[in-house]
């Protein structure tokens, strides 16, 4: 018996409004996945929903966070891109925040939502680059990251440690077309 293919999510800006969906899918990451994030699930669970409420609706041209929702209006996924506010930063950005629901991880959710990243991102007026972090050990997801023209530029030891366990974190390094050091970026293919 073949599985029919999950339909395409919605990918949206989301607002303040999106905050108490937006904390739960972050407990959750939080909770399943503790080396991939720098914040805890102890002290995030204690937080009240509307403390995301700024993040989610800082102006446009601070950044943005994405949702990427199902036919039936769950939050399957996010991530976010926040400009950097000193006047000699603002050429850059920093992805923040990349989840995947656990029950919908592998469907291509974190890809699309990449990719609708990387083209907010390119509209935003003056940036030039952005910049994440990931866990060095998570393959799969430095993987996602590359395929998308990410290029890693230092390695912080332990960055975290959760559990008595150090984790590096890889920074990586990805230009945008308004930058004056931009070369197209060779097509990967998706496996």
């Amino acid at each position: 018996m073949t599985r029919e293919p999950a339909a395409a999510p919605r990918i949206t800006v989301l607002a303040a409004a999106h905050a108490p969906a937006y904390k739960a899918l972050r407990d959750e990451a939080l909770r399943c996945a503790p080396e991939a994030f720098t914040s805890d699930y102890a002290t995030a669970v204690q937080r009240p929903a509307q403390s995301y409420a700024p993040r989610l609706s800082m102006p446009a041209d601070e950044g943005f966070f994405l949702g990427a929702w199902d036919a039936d209006g769950a939050l399957l996924g996010s991530i976010g891109c926040q400009r950097e506010e000193r006047a000699q930063q603002r050429h850059m950005a920093t992805v923040v925040a990349m989840m995947v629901a656990p029950q919908a991880q592998r469907r291509g959710i974190g890809r699309q939502l990449l990719r609708a990243c990387l083209a907010q991102a390119e509209r935003m007026a003056g940036l030039e680059q952005l910049v994440l972090t990931v866990t060095a050990g998570n393959a799969h997801a430095v993987r996602l990251y590359q395929r998308a023209g990410f290029t890693p530029y230092g390695l912080l030891p332990r960055a975290i440690v959760v559990a008595g366990v150090g984790h590096d974190k890889l920074h990586m390094l990805r230009l945008l077309p308004s930058s004056p050091l931009w070369q197209p970026i060779a097509p990967h293919e998706d496996h």
